[in-house]
């Protein structure tokens, strides 16, 4: 990388963003997705780079900053290896919604002032005073079967579930927006499922107190939902609308407690707590800390646990009790909602393969019913093995 003249070393240094985060610098490639903490010496390194794209000079001001000599080629070196001197990737990638992304920040930042944050606390107090007074209102999983065909409830909670989560994201999005990060919110599939995504790698260049807002946004949005839909509730409506809004207030109450319960799934919790308590990578430490006490460690996992920061180190200690008690509620959650909807949905559906003839309409929702229902609880067993799998080959960190 050094061989290559000044010129060309500057733009390729111009790609990186450069940012404090409150303990580090962080350096990045928005583009790419890839970020890395380095001490503030190497952020004097990569601004004298982008200002000069002289390796010599950037060495020297690095140099002084550390009261020491730094090997600029050997740091060059580094930043070539973690990807942060690829070529620019495409500025338009596929799947970006181009009517949502044309949000200003002035116009996303109203939403997240006093007065917003405001109606979201207010919002999530009257929901749970609603529940705490009004028994009947409490979702169940039965809220789910809100249709006279199962079949057709699953296909309704399905398209609910795929609104609540785009408000979500969608809300996450906004959210940076309003603290000036360029995030992309995309509309995409995985398999035959529709879903969105919000890009908000950047935040990690912006400091730490100012990232709170957008990993609470999305359960804040789930909050006022589920406040309107509450409310609406002790209205009385009928049947049907009702039922609709029993299964909607299902589903958010449901997200909500997940989002705070998979602190061992990276949700938005954890992502709010590690945040505050400033660590970068607490769920990967947390688990080679808890692997180290029961199991033991491989030669490569004793390395990485070594490489981790001391805070990190020093906070997996004790959270190995909050991941705990995630795990609890989330085997809560299935053996409360997840399992008795799964069962009965079962229990319909063989009853109708017995009963409807083959290739009748009764026949094929039930098959249909089997099928997603079996995707669902599978799925994530399958994924779990995946990630297990990518994780020891070295191709997931």
């Amino acid at each position: 990388m050094t061989a290559l003249p000044a010129t060309e070393l500057r733009a390729r240094a111009a790609c990186l963003t450069v940012g404090f985060d409150g303990e580090a610098w962080i350096l990045g490639r928005p583009d790419l997705g890839v970020f890395v903490a380095v001490p503030e010496p190497g952020a004097v390194f990569v601004t004298t780079l982008q200002e000069t794209g002289s390796v010599a000079e950037a060495t020297a001001r690095a140099s002084e900053m550390a009261g020491e000599h730094v090997d600029g080629d050997e740091f060059v070196a580094g930043l070539t290896a973690a990807g942060l001197f690829e070529a620019a990737a495409e500025p338009d990638a596929p799947g970006r919604i181009r009517w949502i992304e044309g949000v200003g920040p002035e116009a996303a930042a109203r939403l997240f002032g006093r007065a917003g944050w405001t109606c979201y606390a207010a919002a999530a107090m009257t929901a749970l005073a609603i529940l705490a007074t009004r028994p009947d209102l409490r979702p169940s999983w039965n809220d789910a079967w809100f249709l006279p065909s199962p079949g057709l409830s699953l296909l309704a909670v399905l398209l609910l579930t795929i609104a609540c989560t785009a408000l979500h994201e969608a809300w996450h999005w906004l959210a940076g927006r309003a603290i000036g990060i360029p995030a992309i919110f995309r509309l995409s599939y995985r398999g035959v499922y529709v879903v969105f995504e919000t890009d908000l790698t950047q935040i990690v260049t912006v400091p730490r107190n100012r990232r709170h807002g957008v990993y609470l946004a999305g359960m804040a949005i789930d909050a006022v939902v589920l406040a309107i839909v509450l409310g609406l509730r002790l209205l009385e409506p009928p049947g049907v609308l009702d039922g609709l809004l029993a299964a909607t207030a299902l589903l958010q109450l449901s997200r909500i407690i997940w989002q705070w319960a998979a602190l061992p799934l990276r949700s938005d919790s954890y992502a709010l707590l590690a945040n505050a308590l400033r660590c970068h990578n607490l769920y990967r430490t947390t688990w080679l800390t808890a692997k180290a006490r029961l199991l033991g460690l491989t030669a490569k996992e004793t390395a990485e646990l070594d490489a981790a920061s001391a805070r990190d180190r020093r906070v997996a200690t004790w959270f190995a009790v909050p991941y705990l008690a995630g795990i609890a509620v989330m085997a809560w959650l299935f053996v409360t909602v997840a399992l008795p909807l799964a069962m009965s949905l079962g229990r319909w559906a063989w009853g109708q393969l017995g009963s409807a003839g083959i290739g009748s309409f009764g026949f094929w929702e039930a098959v249909v019913v089997v099928a997603f229902t079996g995707a669902e609880l599978l799925l994530p067993v399958v994924l779990a093995v995946r990630e297990r799998r990518l994780r020891r080959t070295g191709r997931l960190l």
